[in-house]
């Protein structure tokens, strides 16, 4: 007996067509439906099409980029902290780490050259500076980290 669903020999008795598993006729609607089979041949064997996952990938005529990697925020604080502008550097910001670098060495001789006249006050300055460009390198690595995980592109 042939599946109607599907076109297989089923063996004799079963209730259910071992391919696809519909209902099979029982024998009094066997002789019936065989009659209308009879004279047709079967359809062709389809083989079931695979499950499983999906394979996505990139469409064709598309460039493949690699994923642009993450920067340590607290990496870009260290390297702040042992050198003024470092962290910047370190973060691809190299106008504004160079700068800092300059700015940061301008600012301990001009503090150097004033100690006498402001009796050692001048020195809070550079190390303010020093304080504050710690923290911008941390806070702009966030920044970074953050657009590079919403975008996918590094925001400078």
């Amino acid at each position: 007996m042939y599946c109607p669903n599907c076109g297989k020999d089923s063996v004799a008795g079963s209730k259910f067509c071992e391919s696809c598993g519909t209902v099979l006729p029982t024998e009094q609607n066997a002789q019936a439906a065989g009659q209308q089979y009879n004279n047709q041949t079967p359809p062709p064997q389809q083989q079931a099409p695979p499950y499983g996952q999906p394979q996505y990938g990139q469409p064709y005529g598309q460039p493949m980029y690699a994923p642009i990697p993450l920067k340590s925020a607290g990496l870009a604080a260290v390297l702040a902290f042992l050198w003024a502008g470092l962290g910047h550097i370190y973060l691809g910001l190299i106008t504004k780490g160079i700068l800092y670098m300059i700015l940061y060495i301008v600012l301990w001789v001009v503090s150097f050259f004033l100690i006498f006249f402001t009796f050692g006050i001048s020195l809070i300055i550079p190390f303010i500076f020093w304080i504050w460009q710690v923290y911008d390198a941390y806070k702009l690595a966030n920044q970074y980290n953050s657009t590079v995980q919403q975008t996918g592109r590094a925001p400078w």
